[in-house]
């Protein structure tokens, strides 16, 4: 990579190399929480929207390591409220006394 730095960049450019600066990437964890309005037993209820707020609150106070987003549907209606981590888990029922559980292993898989 330096001498591509060194010899190639300089001679197409026709400018000198002011060195390489690497930034490196934090990739922000997901929380996802279902807040469909389907007719009939749905996520949307009181329960899930204090779910919500409490996983959004907590995880800003943890440091927003983890983005909690709101999606329509997971298909799992009858089993609300639920919550998937991108790349993790689907929790089912979910109750308040859950979301310190939930940050915990999205924070750390």
């Amino acid at each position: 990579m330096e001498w591509l730095i060194d010899n190639v960049l300089p001679a197409t450019l026709d400018v000198e190399p002011i060195g390489l600066h690497v930034v490196p990437m934090i990739k922000q964890k997901k929380i996802y929480i279902c807040i469909n309005k389907k007719g009939g037993q749905a996520c949307i209820g009181p329960k899930s929207r204090e779910v919500f707020r409490a996983l959004h609150q907590r995880a800003r106070e943890r440091g927003g390591e983890v983005e909690v987003q709101r999606i329509e549907c997971m298909g799992y209606c009858s089993d609300g409220p639920n919550v998937k981590i991108h790349g993790g888990g689907v929790f089912n029922e979910v109750e308040l006394s859950d979301v310190e559980r939930i940050l915990d292993e999205a924070e750390h898989p």
